[in-house]
Order: C-alpha cells, then sequence, then structure tokens
C-alpha cells in the first residue's frame, strides 16, 4: 500500500517537472508520442539510430510571433547512438518531422521555432527553422 502511494507520488512530481521544463502539458504529450515511437522504431529495426526528444534552446535567429522564451523553443532531436554519423542520418530523421507541414504549424503554435538535430556526444548537428518548413505565406490574407 505505501509503495502504490510513493508510485503515484513520483509519478505526479515526475510530471509536474515535466511540465515545468517542457512548457506545458501538449508539449509534453507530444514529447512522450515522439519518444514512444522513436523507440518502438529503433528498436522493431526501422530505423538505425535511437533517438529521443526534448526541449532545448532554440536559435534566436529562428524566432517568429509565437516562439516562446529561447531557453524552450528548441525542438531538439538527439541521436543516441550516435558512432559514425553521416549527413544522411540527419535527413532521415529530419523527415519524422518535416514531411507534415500541419505537424510543424502545430510545433510553431506550442511555441517551437528551431528543429535541432544532433548526436549525442559528437559535435555534428543541424539546426532548421520551422517558420520556413511551415510554408505560412499560402496562408496569408491578400487584402
Amino acid at each position: 500500500m505505501a509503495s502504490n502511494i510513493f508510485s503515484r507520488l513520483a509519478q505526479l512530481l515526475n510530471r509536474v517537472v515535466d511540465v515545468v521544463s517542457q512548457g506545458n502539458l501538449e508539449r509534453v504529450r507530444i514529447i512522450r508520442e515522439f519518444n514512444q515511437v522513436f523507440k518502438e522504431a529503433y528498436l522493431g529495426g526501422d530505423i538505425e539510430r535511437h533517438c529521443t526528444v526534448t526541449t532545448s534552446p532554440g536559435n534566436p535567429d529562428f524566432r517568429h510571433e509565437l516562439s516562446t522564451f529561447y531557453l524552450r523553443s528548441g525542438f531538439k532531436i538527439t541521436i543516441e547512438n550516435d558512432n559514425r554519423l553521416t549527413e544522411n542520418d540527419f535527413v532521415e530523421i529530419s523527415r519524422y518531422v518535416l514531411e507534415s507541414a500541419p505537424f510543424v504549424r502545430q510545433l510553431m503554435a506550442l511555441g517551437y521555432d528551431t528543429l535541432i538535430i544532433k548526436g549525442k556526444n559528437s559535435y555534428m548537428g543541424l539546426q532548421i527553422p520551422l517558420k520556413e518548413i511551415a510554408n505560412l505565406h499560402k496562408y496569408t490574407l491578400n487584402g
């Protein structure tokens, strides 16, 4: 009985820490879902790289009207097994986000402005401005 209470308290505390560090519940949900999909894809052999998603500082040059404070404006995908990374690895992983303009717009609405992909232990990395991917000029009003 006591272990059940401690487990529930630990779960609640983890959720509070997630909300504080990520910004809001919707961000936490998206990050959890992405992490689950990446884990399943890696374990199932669909992708060669094990990736995790977190919120991180974004690139201030990529800001847009909905950007959050820059310390929480980066949607960061970290390649955990980053030995012998190639440019193709970054391209393959970035496609999971970039192929859906509606999803990119959703990320922007949540305050993200930068897609960051990097290796856990390597200096190689990629930063992409989400506003360029969202193709928002298709949605402007012509007066």
